[in-house]
């Protein structure tokens, strides 16, 4: 006799219309989308968005923040690297 298992058949964990499930799990799947798609539409329609000054002005201070980074770690690095230099000339 030979086994329905071993050819795909009919497992309570793995049935033999699967496609069907796979199928379902595809529709939930696209109308899960659809809905979050909706919401993240309806959300973007709330949302305050910032003039053109204030997204100029919040775009200085980013920038400059990261000219005030890159030099800070500039001089820590400058710094590290003195302290290593001294210490290996000493040893």
């Amino acid at each position: 006799a030979v086994s329905k298992t071993a050819y795909g058949g009919s497992i309570p964990s793995y049935p033999a219309n699967k496609g069907e499930h796979e199928m379902d799990f595809v529709k939930k799947t696209i109308k899960k989308t659809k809905e979050y798609l909706t919401g993240v539409s309806a959300e973007a329609k709330r949302v305050t968005w910032p003039g053109r000054r204030e997204l100029w002005e919040s775009t200085l201070v980013v920038i400059s923040f990261i000219f005030i980074l890159a030099a800070t770690t500039l001089v820590c690095d400058k710094a590290i690297e003195g302290f290593i230099r001294i210490v290996h000339a000493g040893a």
